[in-house]
């Protein structure tokens, strides 16, 4: 059996050059989706953060698609980055329809021009409210108190391991010095264990995207 290892790659310059490698050869993004994260970083700045990876992007449409998913709710739209990829997933669905929601009508306004512009605002509507992390627990039991996934239905949850913060809040973890992370900690420690403790669902988190729970529906 393989030894279970925490550090994947030796340094940074190996984990780096291993990422360019994942991007090149994995699904790739359209390009009119590529030049929206452009479009963003460019003039969100160091705002831009909050948009996905390209890669989780990548990994999200290749998900979308392999589960032959045909609905998407989808909390956190940001500039519409993440929702572009599972559009693109669901574009020859018939029946299909993404909503997305976000609590900030500028950003909003950037996903539904991004939206109109890729040609898919017929099945992608946005809708103003909000998507926070501290709301993960109330989002999870409103989805299944309502029965919003079917059996075998799907629920992925980023950022669950918020810098490590989750597992290791001391000193030994310099992301402790992050306020703003800091802060969601607690949160995100409840959504994890309430995911693990749930009967009505299995779990499975991958430490990739910042800590990614995979939830599938008994």
């Amino acid at each position: 059996m393989k030894d279970e290892i925490a550090v994947l790659y030796p340094n940074e310059t190996v984990s780096t050059a291993v990422l360019k490698y994942y991007r090149e050869r994995s699904l790739p993004l359209p390009d009119h989706i590529g030049r929206h994260a452009d479009l963003t970083e460019k003039e969100l700045g160091d705002k831009s953060e909050m948009m996905v990876s390209r890669l989780q992007a990548q990994y999200l449409l290749w998900t979308a698609r392999s589960l032959g998913a045909k609905k998407i709710l989808e909390v956190g739209c940001f500039t519409g980055f993440s929702a572009l990829a599972l559009a693109e997933a669901l574009k020859d669905v018939e029946g299909a329809k993404i909503i997305t929601m976000d609590i900030n009508p500028e950003t909003g306004e950037i996903a539904r021009r991004a939206f109109k512009d890729a040609g898919v605002d017929h099945f992608v509507s946005l809708v103003l409210g909000p998507a926070e992390k501290t709301s993960y627990v109330t989002y999870f039991n409103t989805i299944m108190g309502l029965g919003l996934l079917r059996q075998d239905g799907v629920l992925i949850a980023d950022n669950v391991l918020k810098k490590g913060l989750v597992v290791d809040a001391s000193e030994v973890n310099p992301n402790v010095a992050d306020a703003y992370a800091s802060s969601k900690v607690p949160y995100l420690q409840e959504f994890n264990d309430l995911l693990a403790a749930d009967k009505r669902v299995e779990t499975f988190i991958l430490p990739v995207f910042d800590g990614l729970a995979l939830v599938r529906v008994l």
